[in-house]
């Protein structure tokens, strides 16, 4: 019996990252519970990092990074890179999680006739995927929005949390941070860090007379600068440039300030944190849609980077910081929106069946 091959292709990200880690980790745990034939499964990634990640977790890992950036030859080279790819390990199944790496091989994949899944986080599908979703077989969903949730191939997943995500008691987070029992401002730019957040908090935190700690995750650029900056502040806080056990962190915190890709919602709606969203200006526009459907939902405020307005974004959180009784209101719209899913619910819902 021949065993099943499956291909994951994923872009850097974090939206992208985590969902086929998902995929990948809770059908390994299926199969051994069916006591079926595991399945081969290969990742595709063009990320130095998460190659060296893929292989420490026993999976395959293909592709590599371009040292040319013309669109035409990218182009190029990862069409006929498909087509070597497909004819070399022939696989069954081929899921792709978005961005340019994963067109190639779903469009080649369709066209062979293998079976295709697309899977989109966000509530608005990006270019790659919205090209792929009229050729791939299966359409998988973050959001449950929209006409693409009511098409025939569409299934609405949610967002995976990584397996560390668990809610743990806000006394006790706090006492492994050194905080106190007052209100935690949380601020971080999404996987890959934000310059412009991090200047605007390190602003309201020097300027704002309110009472209350923080938490701030820089990311590697700028962080000994804004380290030092802290120090001369008297005020509680934990500051790293990148914390692993960030389920943490959202135990402890009251209030929290981000970007709004489609992970960092599925973690906030999760444990029901009132947010303050500053979408990324460029990303597609995906984290500004994403942003409006929480503030419509009276599950976020947001602040647009493009135009931001400090005095605007420094009374929002000031605001949270005061009235509990306004930050209990919107943390049960967050949880309202369910889009957090852990590992065994995420691929419960019909993803066995496509996969399996």
């Amino acid at each position: 019996m021949n065993r099943e091959k499956i291909l994951l292709v994923c872009e850097k990200t974090g939206g992208h990252i985590f969902p086929a880690f998902a995929i990948a980790e809770r059908l390994k745990l299926e199969v051994e519970r069916k006591k079926a034939l595991a399945p081969v499964i290969y990742f595709f990634s063009t990320s130095d990092f998460l190659k060296k990640y893929i292989e420490k977790k026993n999976y395959l890992s293909l592709g590599k990074a371009l040292p040319f950036k013309n669109i035409f030859l990218l182009s190029l080279w990862r069409f006929f890179e498909a087509l070597f790819i497909l004819t070399r390990i022939r696989p069954n199944r081929i899921i792709g999680f978005g961005g340019r790496n994963s067109f190639f091989l779903v469009m080649v994949g369709a066209a062979c006739g293998i079976y295709t899944a697309v899977y989109e986080p966000n509530i608005v599908l990006g270019k790659a995927n919205l090209l792929l979703s009229k050729f791939c077989r299966r359409l998988w969903l973050g959001f449950e929005e929209g006409k693409l949730s009511r098409l025939k191939k569409s299934r609405v997943l949610g967002v995976p949390l990584r397996e560390n995500i668990v809610l743990v008691d806000k006394d006790k987070a706090r006492k492994v941070l050194n905080l106190e029992d007052k209100p935690v401002v949380f601020c971080f730019g999404g996987s890959q860090g934000s310059l412009f957040i991090n200047k605007m908090f390190v602003r309201f935190v020097r300027e704002s007379q309110k009472d209350f700690q923080f938490i701030h995750i820089t990311g590697r650029q700028g962080y000994f600068e804004i380290s030092r900056l802290y120090n001369k502040i008297n005020r509680r806080n934990f500051v790293k440039d990148f914390y692993y056990d960030i389920h943490v962190l959202y135990s402890a915190s009251d209030i929290v300030v981000s970007r709004c890709g489609a992970s960092t919602l599925g973690e906030i709606s999760y444990f029901g944190i009132p947010p303050v969203l500053i979408p990324h200006p460029k990303a597609g526009g995906h984290q500004k849609r994403n942003a409006y459907y929480f503030k419509e939902k009276g599950a976020a405020f947001a602040v647009s980077q493009k135009d931001f307005d400090f005095e605007r974004f420094k009374i929002t959180l000031e605001k949270l910081i005061d009235d509990r009784f306004l930050r209990q209101e919107v943390s049960g719209k967050v949880k309202k929106t369910g889009l957090g899913k852990n590992f065994k619910d995420f691929c419960a819902r019909g993803l066995y069946e496509d996969l399996l």
